[in-house]
């Protein structure tokens, strides 16, 4: 049996050799993928909306005067708040915390091969560096040992690359 070269390993689960790719507990033979490539998915920016919406709507119903006028004051006191004034405050910090989500929500990067039981996405991260060296290796390393079993032959034809 011939030793596998390793092409790529991160030491973390994530291996490809000159045969096989493995991905944390999965392995694919390097002959039955079909399809090699790198996918964004985009960041949900729902959370970051949602807060923005629930933030907009206290500052309506605290200007509205929505809420019973329940004042708390201190006698030597210098404001007075009364819960519509708490419901805008807590709205503009809704505001504020959507717009923060909005701004730091960040995509994700997949490695998606396709194989004879469909599309499969074994690594997916948060860095598009990561994701892309290991698209980049599993090429390098089905491009440079999977070869046509009949005609001795790279199959370049098969392997959809982007």
């Amino acid at each position: 049996m011939k030793e596998e070269e390793i092409i790529y390993t991160d030491g973390h689960g994530v291996k490809i050799t000159s045969d096989k790719f493995y991905a944390e507990k999965d392995e694919y033979n390097l002959d039955g993928i079909t399809k090699i490539d790198l996918q964004r998915i985009p960041a949900s920016n729902a959370p970051g909306i949602t807060l923005f919406i629930l933030g907009f709507l206290a500052i309506v119903a605290g200007s509205l005067d929505v809420f019973a006028n329940i004042r708390y004051s201190a006698e030597e006191a210098i404001y007075v708040i009364d819960t519509n004034m708490v419901s805008i405050g807590i709205g503009v910090a809704l505001i504020i915390g959507g717009i923060i989500w909005m701004i730091v929500a960040k995509d994700k990067y997949a490695v998606e091969i396709r194989t004879a039981e469909g599309e499969k996405q074994p690594i997916v991260s948060r860095s598009r560096e990561y994701a892309a060296l290991i698209v980049t290796s599993l090429k390098k390393a089905y491009f440079r040992y999977v070869k046509d079993y009949d005609y001795n032959r790279r199959r370049r034809d098969r392997v959809v690359v982007s």
